[in-house]
Order: C-alpha cells, then sequence, then structure tokens
C-alpha cells in the first residue's frame, strides 16, 4: 500500500496581469474536510489580488500559506465579473513532514519498521 505524504505548505507565488479585482483561494485536504477525499478552502474570504495597470503588465505577488497541510491541494484564481487577466505562472513552496495514516479504513493503515538488531550498522 502506498502512503500518502503530507506537506507542509509555505507559500504561493502568483505571476499575472489584470485590469481588476480577482482573488486567491487555496483548497486543501487537512484537516478532514466533511467528506472523506473533499478538499476545503483554507484562505478563509480567500486573497486578494491587486490590479496591475494593465493586461500585459506583470506583477508578481506572494501568499503566505502558514499553517496549511495537505496531501492534495489545489489554487483557485477567481476575477472579477468585468475583470480581463492573464495568469503567467505559479509556484507552491512545499516541504514532505511525514506520511498520513487512516486508522479509520476497513483495513487500518499502519507503519512498522523491520526489526532492528542492535549494534553498528552495516
Amino acid at each position: 500500500m502506498a502512503f500518502r505524504k503530507v506537506f507542509e505548505l509555505k507559500e504561493i507565488t502568483l505571476a499575472y496581469s489584470s485590469n481588476g479585482a480577482a482573488s486567491l483561494q487555496f483548497y486543501t485536504d487537512m484537516p478532514a474536510s466533511s467528506a472523506p477525499g473533499a478538499l476545503a478552502a483554507r484562505l478563509g474570504g480567500g486573497a486578494a489580488l491587486p490590479t496591475t495597470t494593465t493586461v500585459g503588465s506583470r506583477q508578481t505577488i506572494t501568499v503566505p500559506l502558514d499553517g496549511i497541510r495537505g496531501t492534495q491541494f489545489y489554487p483557485k484564481v477567481t476575477p472579477g465579473s468585468t475583470t480581463q487577466m492573464e495568469l503567467y505562472s505559479g509556484l507552491v513552496q512545499a516541504r514532505p513532514i511525514g506520511v498520513y495514516l487512516d486508522g479509520s479504513l476497513t483495513i487500518p493503515e499502519i507503519w512498522q519498521t523491520p526489526p532492528i538488531a542492535p549494534g553498528i550498522g552495516g
């Protein structure tokens, strides 16, 4: 059985241009959402993406994701109803911190090391 790695997320950096309001929301599966496998919003009301001078005028913004963890995630950028937007790139900084074990399954997941002999390793 393959274990799912848990990631601690640090920040997301977006390069974009827009002529109006837009927002960023970030979804993950941890802590547990209402339904198994469902992802929930983690930035409250979302992070505002400021307007750039014109479409084509690139701007970079970094949004902190402190304290957000997950085995799955996705960002969602939503432009305003009259906003024209170009998204050039996105970068999420994350680090693996362990594995996720689900004891609520019909056959619970466990993690166990093989026997380790005392003494100097080879």
